[in-house]
């Protein structure tokens, strides 16, 4: 948070703490030495501060105490600091979802054909650029529509009403895969002027940056990963 933002919380929380009741200020003050003695950061305490005052504020007006709102200062203090962290929510975008799982893809596939080429001179590579390029991409997506169909089902607190009949899901399975598999191969048969054979350093370097760009662009958006079953949290 900015340190502004912050600098206006505790103006406001000082404020509001003027118009406590003495029994409510004791608490406060009670209740900011422990958190101050728990190694709660300055800002850490502004929020919670902020949180709490206008409420404490609002309340008192009708005799209702900081100890009947929020328990004893060690209970509160408990709260504070055993607090479960929210995890922030992935994002599910498809598109995003999508190109997470092409790079991949396109990573393994990169890192895996470069290497067995290097280490197996005079061997033949059998992908050019354009069998690469389109083996991950729909590979990419036919991994989204895995997650979609089946794996988020199987979360916990899924909705598995919504979820799509076996019939459903095995006619749509076998449909991108058997596409899947026809993009292998009719790339493969593209003349090699155009489905270029890469050298095998060109194609471990895809794979490295492949691997770049999923790791900054899956940081960056927080990008749900879909490329396997998801395991339930313990």
């Amino acid at each position: 948070m900015e340190p502004e933002v912050i600098r206006q919380y505790v103006a406001q929380n000082r404020e509001l703490e003027t118009q406590l009741t003495k029994r409510n200020q004791q608490y406060i003050f009670d209740l900011k030495k422990a958190l101050i003695a728990a190694n709660l950061s300055e800002e850490e305490l502004a929020l919670v501060m902020h949180e709490m005052l206008p409420v404490l504020v609002r309340e008192q007006k009708s005799g209702i105490t900081a100890r009947q709102l929020y328990g004893t200062v060690s209970e509160r203090t408990d709260a504070i600091i055993n607090q479960p962290v929210e995890e922030e929510k992935k994002n599910t975008t498809p598109a995003l979802i999508w190109l997470d799982n092409f790079l991949l893809l396109l990573g393994l596939f990169g890192l895996f054909i470069g290497l067995v080429a290097e280490f197996s001179k005079g061997q033949a590579q059998p992908y050019g650029v354009v069998t690469l390029l389109a083996t991950t991409a729909v590979g990419g997506w036919v991994f989204y529509l895995m997650h979609k169909y089946i794996y988020q089902y199987q979360m916990p607190g899924a909705d598995k009403s919504q979820r799509p009949s076996g019939g459903k899901v095995a006619l749509i399975l076998i449909g991108v895969f058997v596409l899947w598999f026809g993009v292998i191969m009719g790339s493969a048969l593209i003349p090699a002027t155009i489905n270029i054979i890469l050298p095998p350093l060109v194609m471990i370097a895809i794979g490295i940056v492949a691997f770049v760009v999923r790791f900054y662009l899956k940081k960056k958006y927080n990008i749900e990963s879909t490329l396997g079953a998801p395991r339930p949290k313990k």
